[in-house]
């Protein structure tokens, strides 16, 4: 895919009217998080930019006479001024995520203590929009958080720039993180984001559930084929056959079961994309792993399809499940949202069927394109990048700390969800793959459930995946 370089508004004013088009792409090259109607409010989005373009024009020429354009560089850190527009996807507006964003402003401003900071809380669903709008705008963020499957995207896209150019160095991230995480931050060889937190997806298991179906508690399944019969045999149900307590738990609504494909193909010995962005998914390690999943919820009915509790809590730390996915954080405490002792009966670990892995999401922070304060950007980052940030944001987002030194953080230690995923996370697999990703993905979860549900073949589905990915 061409990419669509942030393109100055003085510039595009400056040159004839065929230099604005790629304003235009800058709204179409990209679909959104989640497949439901973010397309349409993208195309939606594209009309109003379209329309109020003239607007827009003028906003840029009066930018462009009073030099609002021109990059900052050289202000002293400690006497420079301005605002940092910052947008925060999933950050709740409420008083905790305002006071956890106002913790890694007061960072910041140990550094540049006279900038100002201007958040814009919003939900993955609108991220696309949010930037692609400002990007047409002229006025793209000076800070852009997301996740890992974003950066490609939005580095082809224009919307964040090099790190590398800025002075961050591979070897320099690889010495404060898990060396797994730096290869999603790149495009193109170079450095585009720093990873904050992780948000893995652990397995976990009842130690009783096990025991009361006869199965070892201390021996967990190793294979996929061991975790499909262990299922089967963890599977409660009443006199009608209806289940009082899942075998297997996906922890995953409708049309989402991605992340669990992603972990499934990974324990096989797969991956979704290649390290240069091509798709990996549409072989026989891809279509073992979707028959499986297939297997368990359509053949064995040891998993219920798309089911969720009301709290939307995994179903294995409520004792509705006897395994299944669950989070890296886990309240033991007693009353309230706590599960008390049940924490003593919770056991995790990893698939190893062939390939030891766990599946990790996880939150990223870059530097917006065209930015006047690209100095003061990069230190907003670092600021979201300091071990306290990392844990507030990591209760918010229900995460681990991404620094290779947290394990000895009471953060850390204090949970044993999180202290297991801290400790396992060399063996992350991510969910990303080249400029064109989050397209293929609204596409993606859908898909899986035409096999999931036995109405294709995990051949046809993968093969037509492929196709998409390769578009």
């Amino acid at each position: 895919m061409r990419r669509a370089r942030f393109r100055d508004p003085c510039e595009i004013l400056r040159n004839d009217t065929r230099n604005a088009y790629p304003l235009r792409e800058t709204l179409t090259t990209e679909a959104g998080e989640r497949p439901t109607g973010v397309v349409e409010m993208m195309q939606r989005g594209l009309k109003a930019v379209t329309a109020t373009a003239l607007t827009v024009g003028l906003t840029a020429i009066a930018a462009c006479s009073s030099g609002g354009s021109e990059v900052q560089e050289s202000q002293d850190p400690a006497s420079a001024t301005g605002t940092l527009r910052v947008v925060v996807p999933n950050f709740p507006a409420n008083n905790v995520g305002q006071a956890v964003f106002q913790g890694i402003v007061d960072i910041f401003h140990k550094t540049y203590p006279q900038m100002k900071v201007e958040p814009d809380f919003v939900p993955y669903d609108n991220l696309n929009e949010k930037i692609s709008t400002s990007l047409a705008a002229g006025n793209n963020y000076d800070v852009v958080s997301a996740g890992i499957g974003w950066v490609q995207p939005l580095a082809d896209l224009g919307a964040i720039q090099s790190l590398t150019k800025l002075g961050v160095s591979t070897e320099d991230l690889e010495k404060s993180v898990y060396p797994a995480f730096v290869a999603p931050m790149k495009y193109q060889d170079e450095l585009y984001a720093v990873p904050v937190v992780a948000n893995p997806r652990l397995l976990a298991y009842s130690k009783s559930a096990f025991a009361e179906a006869g199965l070892d508690p201390a021996n967990p399944p190793q294979s996929l084929a061991e975790l499909r019969e262990d299922a089967k045999k963890l599977t409660k149900r009443d006199a009608k056959g209806q289940i009082t307590r899942t075998g297997f738990d996906f922890w995953a609504p409708a049309s989402n079961y991605r992340q669990q494909f992603v972990a499934f193909l990974g324990a096989k010995g797969g991956e979704m994309f290649t390290a240069d962005g091509q798709p990996a998914f549409n072989g026989d390690q891809g279509v073992e792993a979707l028959q499986l999943i297939h297997d368990m919820v359509s053949v064995d009915k040891s998993s219920r399809y798309g089911y969720q509790n009301s709290a939307k809590t995994a179903l294995v730390t409520t004792g509705e499940a006897a395994i299944g996915f669950a989070s890296p954080y886990v309240d033991c405490s007693t009353g309230g949202d706590g599960i008390g002792d049940k924490c003593k009966d919770l056991v995790y670990f990893n698939l190893k069927d062939t390939k030891e892995v766990m599946y990790v999401g996880g939150r990223v922070a870059a530097v917006g394109e065209g930015t006047k304060y690209p100095q003061a950007a990069l230190a907003f980052v670092k600021a979201m990048q300091d071990q306290k940030s990392q844990e507030a944001i990591s209760k918010l987002d229900v995460g681990v700390p991404i620094s290779n030194d947290a394990g000895d953080s009471a953060f850390v230690k204090s949970n044993p969800a999180g202290s297991f995923a801290w400790k396992n996370l060399d063996k992350a697999i991510f969910e990303y793959g080249g400029a064109t990703f989050l397209d293929f993905r609204a596409k993606f979860g859908p898909s899986l459930d035409e096999v999931i549900l036995g109405r294709k073949s995990p051949q046809d589905v993968l093969k037509e995946l492929d196709s998409v990915a390769r578009k």
